[in-house]
């Protein structure tokens, strides 16, 4: 269920990572830090038209459970309101978008690309919407035809706009709205029995958690993405691009652990009521939290073989900013973990208090850090941002809606991989076998680590390693039968 059902979100930056390796030789650096800054701005406008609706959705989708007639409702609620305020934001846009050339001059050189952007973006903002219906729905098979439209629309798009016809910046924002299109269309057709008339019960419990959860995800975006606002009143398009290829490595951290996010709020608040729900979500936490511990700690050591394998020499230079960068995904997964104790405790004002702190934070250290240290300062102040919130979070939410955390384990775990991080950063330039192997010593480390501190048992690595035995016998014993 988990990986149909998180497909969706899974497959396209899988394929966007596929397709590097052609498309960083169809574009320039400068073009990556351009399409970077411009989809920027794009997504601001986006994240306040989308009002918070996937988080409102996952709130109410299930507040009756089992009456399908209120959960179309819920969707067609929520296709609604995007529709409107899409319409509404997204023109906007297209008024305010020669205000903004003059003073931002990547946006001066791209203004009608701008508008366009502007005048179309209800499309994604719907896609979007129905996407979450479908999951909050856990319609396995809707997820997996929405994966298929995305995958294909995806390769085809990415080959047309950037390397067949050379649009460059063009090709690099035009793609994914393309991509939104035909999975909007796609979805309308898969859901067109599923998606009621609006309800005022529906729009109204929407919109009134959307407003509160909406500083939440323009905080959330400040996060993830204000840093090249800064970056491009500071630095060249070339460094722009540079930052903007060492994320594209370090959101493989996501790429990996994708299917599970997409099934974890839903799967999490569904079992809420069951009496051992506490202590099952409380150790699959642990496991959540390690499994991107290992692999954020695995993308910093490998970080220069992947850009050998991925791009060209001129995106070299990222290197060394991706394992920081990782951070993003790390701290993102100990806030999953925290945030479902608000949405089970309807907290969802502790859940805005504590991505805003982020914000806030991260905004002040972009404000005092990029002028003087650029591409360094942004990083740190991404890291710290990010740390914010989990922190804020779990204090907020243990007070009113307590739960069981192995928070000591956690944070020595986090300890221990960011020792190892830093450690392989003096590896030196030497012959890539002996280079590699070193690494490899170095990230074995981290599975020690964790049984030392407790994050992982020995029963539990038992208990795997049975599970796995017996995995594989089964599909040995399945293909003898096939076979005879």
């Amino acid at each position: 269920m988990v990986a149909g059902y998180g497909a969706v979100q899974w497959v396209g930056p899988v394929l966007s990572l596929i397709l590097t390796p052609i498309i960083t030789r169809a574009l320039t650096v400068d073009d990556y830090g351009a399409s970077s800054y411009l989809q920027t701005i794009v997504t601001a406008v986006s994240t306040v038209a989308m009002l918070a609706l996937p988080q409102a959705i996952a709130t109410h989708f299930n507040d009756h459970p089992g009456e399908v007639s209120w959960q179309g409702q819920v969707a067609g609620s929520a296709l609604a309101i995007v529709i409107v305020s899409g319409f509404v934001l997204g023109l906007s846009l297209v008024v305010a978008a020669p205000a903004l050339g003059t003073v931002a001059p990547i946006v001066g050189t791209h203004v009608s690309l701008v508008q366009f952007l502007g005048s179309t973006l209800w499309i994604s903002l719907a896609a979007t919407v129905l996407v979450n219906a479908a999951q909050g729905a856990l319609r396995v098979r809707w997820g997996i035809f929405l994966s298929m439209t995305s995958l294909a629309s995806t390769v085809i798009f990415n080959l047309l706009l950037i390397v067949v016809l050379r649009l460059r910046v063009t090709g690099m924002l035009l793609a994914p709205l393309a991509v939104s299109g035909c999975v909007l269309v796609v979805a309308l057709v898969l859901m067109r029995g599923f998606i009621s008339r609006p309800s005022r019960e529906a729009l109204g419990l929407l919109l009134r958690s959307g407003i509160v959860l909406l500083p939440t995800t323009l905080s959330a975006w400040s996060l993830a993405l204000a840093d090249r606002l800064f970056l491009g009143q500071w630095v060249s398009e070339a460094e722009l691009g540079y930052y903007d290829i060492a994320n594209k490595i370090a959101n493989l951290a996501y790429v990996a652990m994708a299917p599970i996010y997409t099934a974890w709020m839903p799967l999490t608040l569904a079992m809420q009521h069951h009496p051992l729900a506490h202590v099952r979500y409380v150790r699959m936490a642990r496991y959540l939290v390690a499994a991107v511990l290992f692999i954020g700690l695995f993308l910093g050591l490998f970080a220069i073989e992947m850009l050998i394998v991925l791009t060209q020499p001129a995106y070299f230079p990222a290197a060394p900013y991706v394992g920081f960068l990782a951070y993003m995904h790390i701290f993102s997964a100990f806030s999953t973990v925290f945030m479902v104790g608000a949405m089970m405790g309807k907290q969802l004002r502790s859940v805005s208090v504590g991505v805003l702190l982020g914000a806030l934070v991260n905004i002040a250290l972009n404000i005092v850090l990029i002028p003087r240290f650029g591409l360094r300062g942004a990083t740190v102040a991404t890291m710290v941002g990010f740390a914010v919130t989990p922190l804020v979070l779990f204090v907020l939410v243990q007070r009113r809606y307590p739960l069981p955390y192995p928070i000591g384990r956690m944070v020595a775990a986090l300890t221990v991989q960011f020792a190892l991080l830093i450690a392989g950063l003096f590896v030196p330039a030497i012959t890539f076998p002996v280079r590699v192997a070193i690494k490899l010593g170095i990230l074995a480390l981290l599975p020690v680590g964790f049984i030392l501190v407790g994050m992982i048992t020995l029963d539990e690595l038992r208990q795997a390693d049975a599970f796995v035995r017996e995995y594989v016998a089964r599909l040995l014993r399945s293909a003898k039968t096939g076979a005879g």
